[in-house]
């Protein structure tokens, strides 16, 4: 899959980054009971938009339903970060996608699954195995890969899948233009590989190609510059210009559900905070995610507040 940059630069909102909420001590005399209280549960989070929404619906679930110091820690920085932090004590927990720590983190595989219990299965039992952590409930909403169509062109054509558009290119002589960012358009897990899953064939000589940047990739498909595009589930610009996500009806994209990656001795010590946690988790779904982040990111309302917001709204609150 892409690097960290390209994939979550997509979603990253402007404007400053959470600072840490630290606890100094005033005296050289702390008590055992206040120094057993500070910060007992950090929170981190990765530094891009989603990513913080995910982070305060931790650090406020956990806040709220529990008797614990919780420790502020969002956007503490990127994907290496975030998991050294975590599997050192540093921060006891922040959120992963199952596809980034199946593929992205130690020990990596270069192997593709599609199934999103099977692999939220596997990587909870060799994150637990090998590094002492666990995976708390996932939630439904998957940031993975997307090809997103125009809603005019989507409606007049009746493209709803993959599968779809690859019939309808073989059965129509129309061409049509595709706008994709260098990356996606050269990786032989992007659109080559494909291509050649979904057997397009000669029909692929019926679509251009545009060199987009991925920042205006939405605005192009969404203003009928290009006919398809490639982004990202979660993203609120398919919100914003009501594009049509063609379904991966062969599944060729990985999966990237988002779960609570927990320290095991904090669990095994703290186990009230797996219930308000995996409630957080329970529901929150690829369409609702697009609706958090379109509130973050371009409604530019604070994260904490649409975390907590939520939260309240579902009840965890």
């Amino acid at each position: 899959m892409p690097s960290q940059v390209t994939r979550r630069g997509l979603l990253r909102r402007g404007g400053g980054i959470a600072t840490t909420a630290g606890v100094v001590g005033t005296s050289g005399c702390l008590t055992l009971s206040t120094q057993l209280r500070g910060d007992s549960i950090k929170v981190g989070s990765k530094r891009f938009t989603e990513q913080e929404i995910l982070g305060y619906l931790a650090y406020e679930a956990l806040s709220a339903n529990t008797d614990l110091n919780i420790g502020d820690q969002v956007g503490l920085g990127g994907t290496t970060t975030n998991f050294r932090a975590v599997d050192s004590g540093e921060i006891q927990l922040y959120w992963e996608y199952t596809g980034t720590a199946w593929q992205t983190l130690p020990p990596k595989h270069d192997s593709v699954i599609t199934e999103p219990e099977k692999l939220y299965q596997k990587v909870k039992q060799e994150f637990e195995t090998e590094h002492n952590l666990t995976f708390l409930q996932r939630a439904p909403l998957n940031n993975t890969y997307v090809i997103m169509a125009n809603p005019s062109w989507a409606k007049k054509t009746g493209v709803k899948t993959l599968s779809d558009l690859v019939s309808y290119l073989k059965k129509s002589s129309e061409n049509i233009t595709a706008a994709l960012n260098a990356e996606f358009q050269s990786r032989s897990d992007g659109w080559p590989g494909l291509l050649e899953h979904y057997g397009f064939g000669e029909t692929k000589q019926q679509m251009q190609v545009k060199n987009i940047g991925s920042g205006l990739l939405y605005q192009v498909v969404g203003e009928g510059n290009a006919d398809i595009g490639v982004g990202f589930n979660t993203d609120p610009r398919i919100l914003q210009f009501d594009l049509r996500v063609l379904k991966d009806d062969k599944k060729f994209f990985p999966v990237y559900n988002a779960a609570p990656l927990v320290r095991m001795p904090t669990l095994e010590a703290n186990p009230a905070i797996r219930a308000p946690l995996n409630k957080a988790s329970n529901g929150l779904t690829t369409d609702q995610m697009r609706k958090l982040n379109k509130r973050v990111a371009l409604d530019k309302i604070n994260p904490q507040t649409v975390a907590k917001e939520y939260l309240q709204e579902t009840g965890v609150l």
